[in-house]
């Protein structure tokens, strides 16, 4: 039977109206305590961390889950379960400009530093620069994809000339796999990301560091949310990041 005029007259009025509301039907705060935070690789150690202290401190169960940027956004658009996110500047702004996150909300938490990484029983020239390090290694980085949270390839072509021999992986994490496996190898990471248990920085690109950044997401359902947001950009969250290398905005 065909829609009567008024019938879609009518329906056009309450789609209307679901496309205006839509996002604060979802916007809701569930009854549980739990809070569910995103975060980019670079940052996933000393999270994990804060969000075990913060949890032993306050008995509230806190999720970690890790993808690089644009898997964070993705998810977060298409109303994964998120209440907390931090990563880099560029990606939490561009969240924010989306509405995504709550533009109010966003803190900054420091600045990264992209460093070259050896095995720490790796044999190394004395004093090496950039440029010899570059000139004379094979560095594993991540390649120019949307699975990585830096292009390597191009990080390196604005620092040095040096000729580097090059070996594409998915992302940090697999870079980090990669030389811990060979210790022949240098790798390209974020000074947050170096493994103290068997790794050493062989030298700190001449690139201006990562901000770093936190941001409660806009369809957030934890009512604790805040909470912990303000735990890692507090002074226990500064101390543990300071120590894994994050290096204070002023």
């Amino acid at each position: 039977m065909p829609v009567r005029h008024l019938d879609l007259c009518v329906l056009l009025v309450f789609a209307s109206i679901q496309a205006c509301f839509a996002p604060a039907a979802f916007a809701w705060t569930s009854p549980a305590a739990d809070v569910v935070l995103y975060c980019a690789p670079a940052l996933q150690a000393p999270l994990h961390h804060l969000a075990d202290d913060f949890t032993g401190a306050s008995g509230i169960p806190v999720h970690v889950f890790v993808a690089p940027p644009d898997g964070l956004i993705g998810l977060i658009r298409h109303r994964a379960r998120a209440d907390v996110v931090v990563a880099d500047a560029g990606t939490i702004g561009t969240l924010a400009a989306g509405g995504a996150v709550r533009a109010g909300s966003v803190v900054g938490l420091g600045r990264d530093a992209l460093v070259l990484i050896a095995r720490a029983d790796a044999p190394l020239p004395q004093d090496a620069g950039v440029s010899q390090l570059l000139g004379n290694h094979v560095v594993v980085l991540p390649d120019p994809t949307t699975a990585a949270s830096f292009d390597g390839a191009s990080v390196l072509r604005q620092v040095s000339d040096a000729p580097a021999q090059q070996i594409g992986v998915s992302d940090t994490p697999t870079v980090l796999a990669v030389v811990r496996e060979n210790g022949r190898l240098l790798g390209l990471v974020y000074q947050t990301e170096v493994p103290p248990a068997w790794a050493r920085v062989a030298a700190t690109l001449p690139a201006a560091p990562t901000q770093m950044a936190g941001a409660l997401v806009t369809l957030g359902q934890s009512g604790n949310a805040g909470r912990l947001l303000a735990y890692i950009a507090g002074k226990q969250g500064e101390a543990v990041l300071r120590q894994a290398g994050l290096e204070p905005l002023s």
